[in-house]
């Protein structure tokens, strides 16, 4: 009996520790437990906002990959207009070449008529011949005024065509760089993408390590914290590779603004030369109509010319005849005024 009463006395400070180190157990377990707990939910946060940050750059890279299709088909449309605008000034500039060669044509034929005419005439019409060079030397300087300002289209069109040359080589650069950002574009897509899958991969992979594994809570911590930092680092590189796709679309449309500025002189430019071909084809129609009035002066000219040498010719063929019936009404007035006087001489006798 006093041996049992021994045992029992020994037993129950043993069941105590034994008991109180249980809860002590318990106690750090659940601590432990609530610790893992609420560094899941903080983790299951993360990846949460990791997911919108990768679909916010998705959505962005979209988003950029749509202005450049747009951009794209701005520099084509440009480009078709400036070759249609080209392709109508050359054939603009290459009719009025021929109506100018064709009115200095017309204008030395009527020259030379004009002087062949003028050695023939003599020294008969003074006053005519004094007019036809006075209208003579104005076509001679509005001809003048015409071809300095047909030099001065030409040397407008050859720096046209220079300009020209250079919007075909910005346009150029232009579509290069539109290519490169698409290629930017899809190699950060893969980026993305990549990052994307491996970041899935690590949660999968850690999220089942830390449900196998709670008592090793200082490896998930730090596990989790390498995770975190390299979605840290992922974001950072997408936020840097989002700056430096907004810095380069900033300057596509900086140079999409130049050029259409550019666009806008050079269609300012060709309204100028289009006014510049108006006043010149009604330049031309002036000189055509002077062309046709000094021609029909001189028509009339001719006309009084002939018809006072017809005059003088028939005056001169008719004098002798009109002088000859005057001489016999003088002889028959003589002869009748001499009778009456013979009468009274023989009645004398």
């Amino acid at each position: 009996m006093e041996s049992q009463a021994h045992n029992t006395v020994g037993a129950s400070p043993c069941e105590a520790e034994l008991q109180e180190l249980m809860e002590q157990i318990d106690i750090m377990v659940s601590n432990k437990k609530l610790d893992w707990e609420r560094k899941m939910r903080a983790l299951e946060t993360r990846l949460d906002l990791r997911d919108q940050e990768l679909a916010n750059a998705q959505t962005c890279l979209d988003q950029k990959g749509q202005e450049v299709g747009l951009l794209r088909q701005k520099l084509d449309s440009l480009e078709k207009c400036n070759l249609a605008m080209t392709q109508n000034y050359e054939g603009q500039l290459q009719t009025l070449k021929a109506q100018f060669s064709k009115l200095t044509n017309s204008f030395e034929k009527l020259r030379l008529h004009q002087t062949k005419q003028n050695k023939f005439r003599g020294k008969e019409l003074p006053h005519p011949k004094e007019e036809t060079p006075f209208e003579l030397s104005n076509l001679n300087q509005k001809l003048e005024e015409f071809r300095a300002k047909s030099r001065e289209w030409d040397k407008q069109e050859i720096l046209y065509q220079t300009h020209l040359v250079s919007l075909d080589a910005q346009q150029k650069i232009l579509s290069e760089k539109c290519n490169q950002f698409q290629k930017q574009a899809q190699s950060y897509q893969t980026q993305l993408n990549g990052k994307k899958q491996c970041s899935e991969e690590d949660s999968s992979s850690e999220i089942p390590r830390l449900i196998c594994e709670p008592d090793s809570s200082c490896e998930t911590c730090e596990r989790d914290e390498f995770i975190i930092e390299k979605l840290k680092s992922a974001v950072s590189e997408i936020a840097l590779s989002r700056n430096k796709l907004q810095d380069e679309n900033q300057k596509l449309l900086q140079e999409l603004k130049m050029y259409q500025r550019q666009c806008q002189a050079m269609e300012a430019g060709l309204s100028e030369v289009k006014s510049e071909l108006q006043s010149r084809d009604n330049l031309l129609r002036m000189i055509e109509m002077e062309r046709l009035q000094l021609h029909r002066e001189l028509l009339k000219i001719g006309e009084c010319q002939n018809a006072q040498e017809n005059k003088k010719r028939l005056e001169s063929s008719y004098s002798p005849s009109i002088k000859e019936p005057e001489r016999k009404r003088k002889e028959l007035f003589s002869v009748t005024s001499d009778q009456p006087n013979h009468e009274k001489e023989l009645n004398k006798r």
